[in-house]
This record gives structure tokens, C-alpha cells and sequence, in this order.
């Protein structure tokens, strides 16, 4: 592929100049596909405490909780000193997002699949994860505990479910799909840890107007109290973003084959009112930090999402990384990775990793 070198005060960033990719249309396989051959897929647990050491002003409730997800990975990268990327869900889904049990979508299964080891996690007050009130969740929290979680993959200080030494991990890539994105940028500039970010479907400007309605409506509700947790009834503080299984589809979901909708729509997820409330100040020290994230950043948008728009200028603000890319999947909504053909995400994110994997 053909590519354009731009220079953006100075620094060398890295635009495909063909960047929009298109696929023909695939039929997809309902039902929970088989782990790779050579793969292994690990529930694992990790300690973390829910304060902000991160400039986004918000705090967390100081509590210590458990961070329940997934290692995902070739066997033969599970003896220490590799690379593994960290995969940061957005605010209307859960660590499902990247383990969709329909064959050809399950992101980590596909990620081992070419070489690439993958940690997924619900992140604090999802699912799997412990759920404190969501008024005591922040984006500058959930950032401080990404950046634990990071060290705890350097370092082995993490629960395997199936009793083994847990693996260390060299190099530490950090993805974010929407407001996992953000989380990621914070992350980065707040503690310099992690080898590469890769932001899927997040800018720090560039939102639709179809955004604002929603998050308005999700804000009020906040404003009087949140509701309980579907999962744990007796916290509070939780709402949806999209209100509805209609909103929560026109949101997120375009080119996308109907096997896999219906398999995602029932899955919907409550989001702590946290983190939703401290958006907005993180959107102002995004833009002000964004030039001193010193690390390769990678740019993935779908062509029709309604959520984000202006992707491809995005790099421009990553004035200190040594590159930038982003990649465009045509007729791709907000969930990029459940389009029609999800390969036309794995294989360019596959190519970024090989590249810095090193």
C-alpha cells in the first residue's frame, strides 16, 4: 500500500494514502467458535485500586477490586518476554466486545491466530468485574487502573485461573475502542508506560451531533441518582448511554451481518455515571496532552460511524509520536471489529503489532 508522508510540527506522521478498506460481504457463523490450534485462552484476575494519579479532575472511591478477563495468546508466548496488548472496552459494552462467540469475530481468537497475544478485561463496574457505585468511577480511575494492570503485566503480579505462574510481558500495547480510546490517551501521557496505543473509533474532536442528545439524556438521569446495577442490585450510579435496544443498534451498528446483531444487541451494557461525568474533562486534557504521548499511534474509524467523525485528522494531534496511521473500513459503524468482514480490522492491527512487537 502505497503511503504519504506528512510533517505536523515537525514530527513524521504516517498517513496510507489508500486507506479506506473494503471487503466483499461474508455470511457469519453463529455459535461459540473453537479456540485456535497452538492458542491458549486464560481467565485471569488482577488486584487494583480505584484512585486517580492522573490531571483528569474526578476521583475514585479509593477501594481495592478485582479486574476479571482474559489472556488470550499462541502457546509459545506464554514463556515470558514478549509482547502483549491490552484491549480497553467502550462505555455501552463489555469485555464481549472483543469475544463475540461467532466464528471469524472473536477479536482475541483472530489476534492469537496471527501471532499476537491479547489481555481482555471488563473494566470496574462491567460484568465479569466487581461493580462499586458508579458515581465513585472516574475516566482518570479507570485510566490509573489500566496503568496498574500494565505493570502488573510486566511484572507477573496476576491471578491465572488455572493456578499456573502467570507470564511477563516486555512490550505493552494499550487499545481503546470509543471511550476506551480516551482512557487509553490519559493512560499514556500519564505515565509513559505502554509500547504503542491503538485508538478505535475515538477522537478528541470530531464527535457527531447525534452524540450530544444521548449523552445529555444519559446525564440527567445521573444527575437524579443513576439506577441500580443489573448485576448488583444494591449499587447504584449506572445508566445507559443508548436508551433502548433501537438506539443502542443505530449507534454502534452498520454493515454488519445479521447473525452477528443478534447475537451483540442483547448485550448491551450499563456504564458507572463516573465515567460518563468525567468526559468531558478529559475531551480538554486530551487535546492539551495529546503532544506529549511519545509512542506510535495507530487510528482505526469506520467509514459510516455516527458516534466519531474526522479520523484521519486525528494523528495531527500526536505531535510527539515517531508515527501515526489510521485506517478507514468502509461501510463500518462505531463497532468496528462486528462489520461486515472484521479481517479488514484484524489484518492492518496484526501488521502495526508484527511492526513494533520487535
Amino acid at each position: 500500500m502505497s503511503r504519504v508522508r506528512k510533517l505536523v510540527l515537525g514530527i513524521a506522521v504516517v498517513v496510507s494514502a489508500a486507506a479506506v478498506i473494503t471487503a466483499p460481504v461474508t455470511s457469519a457463523q453463529p455459535g461459540a467458535p473453537a479456540v485456535p490450534a497452538g492458542v491458549v485462552d486464560i481467565p485471569v484476575e488482577f488486584r487494583v485500586v480505584n484512585v486517580n494519579q492522573t490531571q483528569v479532575p474526578c476521583s475514585g472511591d479509593g477501594g481495592t477490586y478485582t479486574i476479571a478477563g482474559h489472556l488470550t495468546a499462541p502457546r509459545d508466548q506464554l514463556d515470558g518476554d514478549g509482547a502483549i496488548t491490552l484491549y480497553e472496552h467502550g462505555i455501552a459494552g463489555g469485555e464481549w466486545y472483543w469475544r463475540l462467540p461467532v466464528a471469524g469475530y472473536h477479536h482475541s481468537y483472530e489476534m492469537a491466530a496471527r501471532g499476537h497475544a491479547s489481555l481482555t478485561i471488563d473494566r470496574l463496574g462491567y460484568d465479569r468485574s466487581d461493580a462499586p457505585a458508579g458515581t465513585g468511577i472516574c475516566m482518570g480511575s479507570q485510566a490509573t487502573m489500566a496503568h496498574q494492570i500494565v505493570q502488573a503485566l510486566r511484572s507477573g503480579d496476576y491471578v491465572r485461573g488455572d493456578g499456573a505462574v502467570a507470564p511477563t510481558f516486555d512490550k505493552v500495547f494499550l487499545a481503546g475502542q470509543s471511550n476506551g480510546g480516551q482512557l487509553a490517551e490519559i493512560e499514556a501521557y500519564s505515565f509513559h508506560d505502554v509500547d504503542s496505543i491503538i485508538l478505535m473509533a475515538w477522537v478528541d474532536r470530531g464527535l457527531t451531533p447525534e452524540v450530544y442528545p444521548r449523552f445529555f439524556v444519559a446525564a440527567g438521569q445521573c444527575a437524579a441518582g443513576g439506577f441500580a446495577h443489573e448485576k448488583d442490585p444494591a449499587k447504584r450510579g449506572y445508566v445507559y448511554f443508548d436508551q433502548g435496544r433501537e438506539e443502542f443498534e443505530t449507534g454502534n451498528f452498520d454493515g454488519i451481518d445479521p447473525a452477528v446483531l443478534a447475537t451483540a444487541l442483547p448485550l448491551q451494557n450499563q456504564h458507572p455515571c463516573g465515567d460518563m461525568m468525567s468526559q468531558g474533562q478529559g475531551l480538554a486534557l486530551n487535546l492539551a496532552k495529546a503532544g506529549e504521548i511519545t509512542v506510535p499511534v495507530l487510528g482505526m474509524y469506520g467509514e459510516r460511524d455516527r458516534r466519531v467523525t474526522a479520523g484521519m485528522e486525528a494523528g495531527a494531534y500526536f505531535t510527539s509520536a515517531p508515527e501515526t496511521k489510521a485506517v478507514v473500513i468502509a461501510g463500518a459503524g462505531h463497532y468496528i471489529g462486528q462489520s461486515v468482514d472484521p479481517s479488514r480490522v484484524f489484518d492492518p492491527l496484526a501488521d502495526w503489532l508484527d511492526k513494533y512487537s520487535g
